[in-house]
């Protein structure tokens, strides 16, 4: 594995597949010890964690919807979301994935979740009402009108 700390050549490198626990340790510390700049950081951080994630899929034998769960724990832990989804731009260019279902609008996204955000708003208006911009007060209050509340349990 070869390592230049350079942030295009990181950032156009192969992802690492570490076979072992030491090659794996060895490609961390290369990327943790290395010179880095602003840029080349980012990259140290993303490489270290794409060989881990390797490394430990390769270990357990995971299926691809195992490691597709993973990824999704990974950003909603690093990210602190807990609920939504990624859309890949690549699939408009296949005119199957053009429609609502796949990339839908606002006010599709809204309808379609709209208890959940109900929900959701109802905690935010509580929580931060008082304080919240106007617009943003306004907006929790259409949306908590969306879906009757749960009875108490």
């Amino acid at each position: 594995m070869e390592l230049i700390h350079n942030e295009q050549k990181m950032r156009d490198s192969e992802q690492p597949r570490p076979k072992t626990i030491e090659e794996l340790s060895d490609f961390v510390r290369s990327m943790v010890d290395g010179q880095h700049d602003y840029g080349t950081c980012v990259y140290a951080m993303s490489l270290s964690a794409v060989a881990a994630f390797n490394f430990v899929a390769s270990q357990l034998g995971v299926t691809g919807f195992q490691a597709s769960c993973a990824d999704m724990d990974i950003l909603s832990r690093t990210r602190g979301w807990k609920w939504g989804k990624i859309l890949d731009y690549e699939n408009l260019l296949y005119p199957q994935y053009c429609d609502d279902d796949h990339f839908p609008n606002a006010a599709a996204l809204i309808e379609q979740n709209k208890a959940e955000l109900a929900k959701r708003a109802r905690v935010k208006l509580a929580a931060e009402g008082g304080n919240a911009h106007p617009n943003v007060a306004a907006h929790w209050k259409y949306l908590s009108a969306l879906s009757p509340e749960e009875p108490s349990k």
